[in-house]
């Protein structure tokens, strides 16, 4: 990879490469170590390649590590999450001279007395079942189809942070299933156009008509090709993949991203953290296309990162960046659905990496985006002393093949891994890290979605200006 820069410097390797687990960008990296002799050192806006024989994710064959500008810092910076306390030392506006703390607004369903934070609204396995929070209680309800309006449907996307679709349809109540059976609620008459969910709902016995509501807040999901980054993979038609993203660092490629909707991106967040590309507006994302020529693009207005994220284990490894301005929908530029609570993935599943990282381990980035099919493993197996003891966390989940050979790489960080439910393909997890790329007993391992959706919506809810 090729990048230039005011000054660009070369460190010794970060303290997290000495154990061969490492995440999956090519990214330049920025390591506060000392300079080693064997370290090549370029000025004046020169065009530099280095070349290091690595077997590491981060560590990739081509390494840049280069500075920001020392002159003139720039005040757009990415924001840890909500449970952070802004500090007056990070800017997380989007203007100059704008608040330093994003503008936020408090969600009605939060616990204030034990600060504990319940999603206002829950949509559970692929059936997309709705379910409300009800602070006065502490539980969720299930909400019954009997009086229900698209009006309803409206106020609870937007709730969960969308506006732009709503589709609501009656559900059968499976009686032998427990998950929608601790508590009904149906709508209050007297509330009937309310514009929030306080008081929205009244508790019930029963539903009248065994029917639930199954709620879809986005349009998403719908792939206008069929098939085969990616280590062992093949190239992608256009329209395979419209949720697909490239996220660019001054015009270049560093990582891959899902839209999940109109103005909204999902990642990684060691994309911005380890290296510290936390300049917002010297990232760009490239959007509805297979190559990694010009592309439409689009500035970002805001980047956060899981305030949990662990840079020595890639625990909670998540971020969501917003666009500037909301992105055209076409048969090449769609959002892919966000997982379901409780939803369940079968381990041979139509499942399916894609992105422009390495086509093998230590190789160079592929000009048009690769695609290949893969199987989830359980975190049981994936934890065993053969592939990677204790090391899979339950914000983590492997896929790929216990013999290697199909694996995502350098490059395809923050990429998407989806799986197809009910002919609608469901992301379940985020390109993270990995030993190697397609090693035999090391297969890729993702950030698990189902278990990190709580802090995705409440990231949506608390932006101001909800698309």
């Amino acid at each position: 990879m090729f990048l230039y820069v005011s000054m660009l410097l070369c460190y010794t390797p970060h303290p997290i490469l000495s154990n061969s687990i490492h995440t999956r960008t090519p990214s330049c990296l920025i390591l506060y170590t000392p300079l080693t002799p064997s370290c090549l050192i370029c000025r004046c806006h020169v065009l530099l390649c280095i070349s290091l024989l690595c077997s590491h994710k981060l560590c990739s064959t081509m390494i840049l590590s280069s500075v920001q500008y020392f002159y003139h810092p720039e005040v757009h910076q990415a924001c840890p999450d909500f449970l952070e306390i802004c500090a007056l030392s990070l800017n997380c506006s989007f203007a100059e001279g704008a608040n330093l703390c994003p503008p936020t607004r408090l969600p009605n369903n939060r616990t204030v007395a034990s600060g504990e934070y319940r999603n206002p609204v829950l949509l559970l396995t692929e059936r997309s079942l709705l379910q409300v929070y009800n602070v006065d209680a502490g539980k969720y309800y299930t909400v019954c189809h009997q009086g229900w309006m698209t009006t309803h449907g409206w106020t609870v996307c937007r709730e969960l942070g969308f506006n732009s679709h709503c589709l609501s349809s009656p559900a059968p109540l499976i009686p032998t299933d427990s998950t929608f059976l601790e508590g009904f609620a149906v709508v209050n008459k007297s509330t009937a156009l309310t514009s929030n969910l306080d008081n929205f709902l009244s508790p019930v016995v029963t539903c009248p008509t065994q029917e639930g509501v199954s709620l879809q807040c986005t349009d998403c999901g719908r792939s206008t090709a069929d098939s085969n980054r990616i280590v062992g993979g093949s190239p992608s038609a256009s329209g395979r993949w419209p949720w697909q993203v490239s996220l660019r660092w001054d015009g270049r490629h560093v990582c891959g991203g899902s839209i999940i909707s109109s103005q909204w991106v999902m990642s990684a967040a060691h994309c911005f953290v380890l290296s510290s590309f936390l300049t917002v507006n010297r990232w760009k994302v490239h959007v509805g296309s297979v190559s990694l020529n010009p592309a439409i693009s689009y500035s970002i207005r805001s980047i956060y990162y899981n305030g949990q994220y662990n840079s020595e284990t890639n625990d909670y490894d998540v971020a969501l960046l917003k666009t500037s301005q909301p992105m055209g929908f076409s048969e090449t530029l769609r959002p892919v659905c966000l997982p379901r609570t409780r939803q369940q993935f079968q381990s041979m599943g139509n499942c399916w990496i894609s992105g422009w990282g390495h086509v093998s381990e230590g190789g160079q980035l592929s000009p048009v985006l690769r695609e290949a099919k893969v199987h989830l493993i359980s975190s049981a197996i994936c934890n065993q002393s053969s592939h990677y003891p204790g090391m899979i966390s339950p914000r983590m989940l492997c896929a790929g093949y216990l013999d290697g050979k199909v694996d995502s790489c350098q490059g395809d960080s923050g990429g998407p891994l989806v799986c197809q439910e009910e002919g609608l393909w469901w992301q379940v997890g985020i390109v993270s890290w990995g030993e190697g790329c397609g090693r035999p007993n090391r297969p890729g391992v993702y950030t698990n979605l189902t278990v990190l959706l709580d802090w995705i919506y409440h990231r949506l809810q608390t932006d101001s200006e909800i698309p």
